[in-house]
């Protein structure tokens, strides 16, 4: 086991995601630190080899195996080959860290060209009789060996074990179609919080998706065989209204009639508001329990400044009272200034979403 560890978090949270680890274990101390990327020192004895880090900012992690530096990336790959772990792992994850926020400039994380070229030049280079896959989806408890393009001429060298689904994806960015036609970025953040949350959307299910507008959740709920409750006083997407399986009611969250949520199986929520109000709108949602019988819920609440992290374990426990035993927060790669809530009764409504219809 190596004395470091490194986190990845989004470009510009680094401040906020140290506090947070800081406050969740003590034992750990700052080392580096570069926008998006950072190791912290580890006590002896204080995190086990395939640790889970309690973080709502924390996009991947692992134990850090040091760095190198040059101008010439054939060095670089030399100093990869000579890895010990190399002969171990079961895959290679390489990226490069987030150079911006999430959307913008048309920004979105996940393999660049550099990393997708040094790739190439990798696979040739590795020992003929090696099937070490590159960038690939690690399957559960593998050993990964990871290398983080810190800057292109300074490649860091870590390892962890594939023991979540965010640490199956590489560098924590799933392995999804980021230039699909889609009508608003909620596609790519919806598309991945299914994924890290384990939940399925079955053919059929009626799911209700508040603040819509424009369309973008609704389209790959519809696109999944859904049939879609959309709620949001603004207009949706001409292409979105015209799928029969959606009905779009023009109005607040709060002001949905009862009897029009008789059948939702999953509420989604997406509210350019303080996460305090998105809570109470699903709470008055969630309380009506002889009409509204939830599987589970995905929420995306704002974070308009990221030093408020300290308020999820309560807002938490807050979903918790609400009858979902199973609650867990995660900044998505895919999201910005906001993180993702999902919340479903118990494991036995996450396992019965997986099960084929």
């Amino acid at each position: 086991m190596a004395a470091f560890i490194f986190v990845i978090c989004q470009n510009g949270a680094e401040s906020a995601c140290k506090n947070e680890i800081a406050n969740n274990y003590p034992q750990l101390r700052l080392a580096f630190s570069r926008p998006g990327f950072i190791t912290f020192k580890v006590e002896s004895g204080a995190l086990s080899e395939k640790f889970f880090l309690k973080s709502t900012l924390a996009r991947s992690y692992g134990w850090s195996l040091g760095h190198q530096t040059s101008d010439c990336s054939k060095d670089l790959i030399q100093s990869l080959l000579k890895q010990p772990d190399l002969s171990e792992a079961k895959h290679l994850h390489l990226w490069q860290r987030d150079s911006a926020i999430p959307g913008k400039r048309g920004f979105e994380p996940g393999e660049t060209a550099l990393v997708s070229e040094l790739a190439k030049q990798i696979q040739t280079q590795l020992p003929a009789d090696s099937s070490l896959p590159i960038n690939r989806l690690a399957q559960p408890d593998d050993l990964v060996l990871d290398v983080i393009l810190v800057e292109p001429n300074q490649w860091w060298f870590g390892y962890h074990y594939a023991t979540s689904p965010p640490l199956r994806w590489p560098g924590g960015v799933p392995l999804i179609d980021r230039d699909v036609d889609c009508i608003s970025r909620a596609y790519l953040k919806l598309e991945e919080a299914l994924l890290w949350s384990g939940i399925r959307i079955k053919m059929g299910d009626v799911c209700l998706e508040i603040g819509s507008a424009p369309g973008g959740s609704c389209q790959l709920l519809l696109e999944k065989g859904a049939s879609v409750l959309a709620v949001d006083p603004a207009d949706l997407e001409p292409e979105i209204l015209a799928n029969e399986k959606l009905t779009h009611l023009k109005c607040r969250g709060r002001d949905v009639r009862k009897r029009d949520l008789k059948n939702i199986r999953w509420l989604f929520a997406d509210l350019n508001v303080a996460p305090s109000y998105t809570l109470d709108t699903v709470e008055e949602i969630v309380a009506n329990q002889h009409v509204v019988h939830l599987q589970g819920m995905l929420l995306t609440l704002k974070l308009a400044d990221l030093k408020i992290v300290h308020e999820v374990p309560a807002m938490i426990e807050r979903v918790k009272k609400m009858g979902f035993n199973l609650v867990r927060s995660r900044q998505l790669a895919f999201n910005r200034n906001e993180y993702c809530m999902m919340a479903v009764r118990d494991q036995f409504a996450l396992r019965a979403s997986r099960k084929k219809s």
